[in-house]
């Protein structure tokens, strides 16, 4: 029996209720390995089940690299293949494609397709197809008649969607072929599976076969798989499954066991299951990925290689709440405009009747001082309401002026956003959207202006150009003078420069101001050990 362990170091600033959470989630991890363990030793001279490369087999590189532990995992369209669930939260379309050459000529290719129906609501279809070379057939006494091939085929149609907080559902209706010679046969069948996210972990379960139907003379195995991934530490992550096959005559247990580390579009894989150890790895972009595998089987090595296309690509989360709130003050604006017009069509008949009130009263004025006051005050209320659809006039210009200063801030195009603003405040100084949109504006330059040249200084700094770093260093704290890592960086470099003059003294004492600026950087206590270590041999000299 082998014990299956996991490694991962708990952060050391990690709260502990977060280390008790994800101690408890290494430990599922461990008691399913053991599982799975048990449940090979128990079904050890069992025999293959029908149909049983849609069990074994991969639909694309990642997976591959991941040796098979996908159950949980979700986003492409080829997670099909493993969970029907897993492409209900993509709002891409997506086509892949997979090959893979095999074992003494045979092969296996796999073209998956996913179309977003709504937010959270994703249809997909695919085709899978295991064939082999020639085979050479021969008669009772020996004799070479033909050769011919054999071919499996497996056809998808699924449908996932989210079924309500953080759990998705989906199902798969397939129809498979198997031919071999002059034989055939055909089923139809059904996979059903749920995939539920709770922060860093994701948990999936995935029926498959839940119609048990026949290909040809055997039955496809109904099986139950479960799987887990967790995010273990920043890009990192783990994933595992456990497959049951057969679960209605005999249990077949077996696990699977990947992880994936992420650099910036890149990633690196590794796996091992029941069969083989595997790695891959593969570079994602948002309109493609490009992904690699290399399995080490018992029987040999094999390559595989998937590439995935995505386009029509729906917009960021952020992007839809930047969208809402656009048609929301849209709305607003479109209701202001309706009223300002009704407004207008009232107005212009209160001047026509205002007008021929007029020529009475202009009439009578001459005569009746009462008159003339009532005039006056006529007089008083039109410039009133003058005033006032000038003034609705002015707001409905400055909505959608802060509309368009919007739009440049979500662009972060801050010096247009600047400028409108700018103007909405030279013509209404107390305008308090206007007010907080400028001081975001201002929050967000001095900010990425700051940040901008601390990884400038940053950069001098590596390239052993300290004076230069100290310089840009200085720069940041004119702009931000609490940047506290800018602040260090200068005392930093300043050690640096003494330390090539030999005036170890000054470079402690530049060390000693940086620690009490960060006393929690364990890089400067180093340093300063090492230069104290200099310091205390010539001492001793």
């Amino acid at each position: 029996m082998t014990l299956i362990t996991i490694p991962y170091v708990i952060p050391a600033k990690a709260g502990i209720y977060k280390k008790i959470k994800i101690l408890r989630k290494v430990l599922l991890c461990v008691i399913l390995s053991l599982i799975c363990v048990i449940s090979d030793c128990c079904a050890n001279g069992t025999s293959g089940i029908a149909a049983e490369y849609l069990l074994s087999f991969y639909p694309d590189a990642r997976t591959s690299a991941l040796a098979g532990a996908a159950t949980s995992l979700s986003g492409s369209s080829s997670s099909i293949y493993y969970n029907p669930a897993g492409i209900a939260s993509d709002f891409y379309n997506e086509l892949s494609f997979f090959y893979t050459p095999l074992f003494y000529g045979t092969k296996f290719t796999y073209i998956s397709y996913s179309y977003p129906l709504a937010p959270k609501e994703t249809i997909a279809g695919s085709i899978g197809v295991l064939s082999t070379g020639d085979i050479e057939k021969t008669n009772s006494v020996g004799e070479t008649l033909y050769d011919f091939s054999s071919q499996d085929t497996v056809f998808n149609l699924d449908y996932a969607v989210n079924l309500g907080g953080p759990i998705d559902g989906g199902i798969n209706i397939k129809f498979l072929t198997q031919s071999i010679d002059d034989f055939s046969a055909h089923a139809f069948s059904a996979d059903a599976g749920v995939v539920s996210t709770e922060e860093d972990t994701k948990y999936g379960i995935a029926v498959k076969n839940v119609i048990p139907l026949k290909l040809g003379n055997d039955k496809l195995p109904m099986s139950l798989r479960l799987g887990l991934a967790q995010r273990i530490y920043d890009k990192l992550y783990f994933s595992g499954d456990l497959a049951f096959d057969n679960i209605l005559q005999k249990s077949i247990s077996k696990l699977f066991f990947g992880a994936e580390y992420q650099y910036k579009v890149y990633f690196f894989r590794v796996g091992t299951n029941y069969k083989e150890t595997t790695c891959g790895i593969g570079v994602a972009e948002d309109k493609f990925s490009l992904d690699y595998a290399v399995s080490f089987h018992t029987l040999d090595i094999t390559h595989r290689f998937s590439i995935a296309l995505r386009f029509g690509v729906e917009s960021t989360e952020a992007e839809k709440h930047a969208i809402k709130l656009l048609e929301e003050n849209k709305l607003k604006v479109d209701e202001e405009e309706v009223r300002i017009s009704q407004k207008r069509k009232d107005l212009a008949k209160d001047i026509e009747v205002f007008n021929v009130e007029k020529e009475k009263v202009e009439k009578l004025l001459m005569n009746d001082a009462n008159l003339k006051k009532e005039w006056q005050k006529i007089q008083s209320e039109k410039e009133q309401i003058s005033f006032e659809l000038e003034n609705a006039r002015k707001k409905q210009q400055f909505s959608q002026m802060l509309l368009n200063a919007q739009k440049y801030f979500d662009k972060k195009e801050y010096e247009n956003a600047s400028d409108i603003t700018n103007q909405i405040l030279k013509e209404d100084p107390q305008n308090e959207q206007g007010l907080t949109l400028l001081r975001k504006i201002s929050e967000m330059s001095t900010s990425t202006f700051a940040k901008e040249k601390y990884l400038k200084a940053v950069d001098f700094y590596e390239q052993g150009r300290f004076s230069d770093a100290a310089l840009k260093a200085g720069e940041v704290i004119q702009i931000d003078g609490g940047y506290i890592d800018a602040q260090v960086l200068i005392h930093k470099s300043k050690a640096q420069n003494y330390i090539i003059q030999k005036r170890y003294q000054d470079a402690k004492y530049e060390l000693v101001e940086a620690i009490k600026i960060n006393p929690n950087d364990k890089s400067i206590l180093e340093f300063l050990q090492r230069v104290q270590t200099i310091l205390d041999v010539m001492e001793g000299k």
